[in-house]
């Protein structure tokens, strides 16, 4: 992890302009705001943002990268739940703001990722003064609570072999590619099943004409 200095940055305009173009909804007296207040930290890829059970301090918005969110059991089997974005707010770490919970994820850095942390008190004052910051919080949140919807649904009503086409095209859609650089035990792993079943199904996908399956990497044939 690496925090970088941003007040003391020569490049202050250039910063000042990637906030408000990441966040073309913020007026400029909360890009200024955020701009002081926040700090800019970078991960590298494998490295957590945050453990289940630990105090939440800072409200995580990502800058640039990809973050993974998933549960684990008490046996340290992994459920993934969905991807953050450039652009998008940590849901854990905004109701911690309102709530002062811990973490009940874990949140893990899937690539070389920058995010401004703001701290708790700092987040709570920005909801009283400014109203897109409050609007950029609720959107977050609805999003959240429909990709976690998705979760369940495809859990509870859809077969492995469905579970695992929707799984793949989220993986397409967060990096814009078809081409997937995942092994069969990392695809496992978020499903919570084995890399045998995962095998099998990606085997009977291709098959199908819907996947190519190459060493450590699978396209997806639209």
């Amino acid at each position: 992890m690496d925090r970088i200095k941003l007040a003391k940055s020569s490049n202050f305009f250039s910063k000042m302009n990637s906030i408000k173009n990441l966040f073309p909804g913020f007026a400029l007296d909360l890009v200024r705001q955020l701009f002081n207040v926040a700090s800019l930290v970078r991960y590298n890829p494998g490295e957590f943002l945050l453990h289940p059970g630990q105090a939440i301090r800072s409200m995580l918005l990502v800058r640039s990268g990809k973050v993974k969110l998933y549960r684990e059991d008490k046996n340290g089997n992994e459920y993934f739940l969905f991807y953050l974005l450039p652009g998008q707010a940590c849901a854990s770490t905004i109701l911690s703001d309102m709530l002062c919970v811990t973490s009940k994820i874990s949140v893990k850095a899937v690539e070389t990722t920058e995010v401004w942390l703001v701290p708790q008190l700092e987040a709570q004052q920005m909801m009283l003064k400014h109203k897109s910051w409050n609007d950029y919080i609720i959107r977050n949140l609805q999003l959240h609570i429909h990709q976690l919807m998705q979760v369940l649904d495809f859990t509870v009503f859809k077969s492995m072999d469905e579970r695992l086409e929707h799984y793949l095209e989220t993986q397409c859609k967060t990096q814009e590619s078809p081409c997937l650089q995942l092994s069969h035990q990392e695809i496992a792993n978020d499903m919570s099943s084995s890399r045998e079943v995962i095998s099998r199904l990606l085997k009977k996908m291709e098959q199908k004409g819907k996947v190519k399956l190459y060493r450590s990497q699978i396209e997806v044939i639209s």
